[in-house]
């Protein structure tokens, strides 16, 4: 009897792993990040692929992998007073969900698919495992991490601040 299921063979895992681990290394958090950190990051994340409106991240549930954007765009939204708002566009390259990393919580706001998408997926529980393994990469990690988080608030702040209409806005004391 034949099984329709097979085994990814070991070069694809490999071509999977080299390939993850380029994407990684190229990556804004993990630029800077030692090989082998960075190799084990590659070794455990996964990835998934989107279509145009599925859910990768939904506001109210635990909050615990963060996402790498492998390819497409990402919508980040939040409810206010009752309705969707869209906070944040991401493009290939960006990292979200990096506080769920670091702290339990829930998430605070939903990630839709805005076209056809492919993310990397590291998990919590992989990346306290990796640090584990390094404790002394901790620190810098953790800190670019919130470095990042940082930059992506002021990055929301103007995206949400370009859809305002200009009568909103007054004249500046601060130079």
């Amino acid at each position: 009897m034949n099984s329709s299921t097979t085994k990814p063979s070991s070069h694809s895992k490999e071509c999977k792993i080299s390939c993850d681990f380029k994407i990684l290394q190229n990556s804004a958090v993990f630029r800077s990040t030692n090989t082998d950190v960075v190799k084990l990051f590659a070794y455990l994340a996964k990835r998934k692929n989107h279509i145009p409106g599925d859910q990768i991240i939904t506001r109210g549930k635990e909050a615990n992998r963060a996402f790498l954007l492998v390819a497409g765009e990402v919508e980040i939204t939040t409810l206010h007073h009752g309705k969707e708002v869209v906070i944040q566009l991401l493009k290939e390259g960006a990292f979200f969900g990096e506080l769920a990393l670091l702290a339990k919580f829930k998430w605070f706001f939903n990630a839709r698919a805005k076209t056809d998408c492919e993310v990397m997926i590291i998990e919590r529980e992989c990346f306290e495992k990796v640090l584990g393994k390094y404790p002394e990469k901790r620190k810098p990690i953790t800190e670019r991490l919130v470095q990042f988080r940082v930059e992506r608030l002021t990055e929301q702040t103007e995206f949400m601040l370009d859809m305002m209409p200009s009568e909103y806005f007054k004249e500046s004391s601060f130079a």
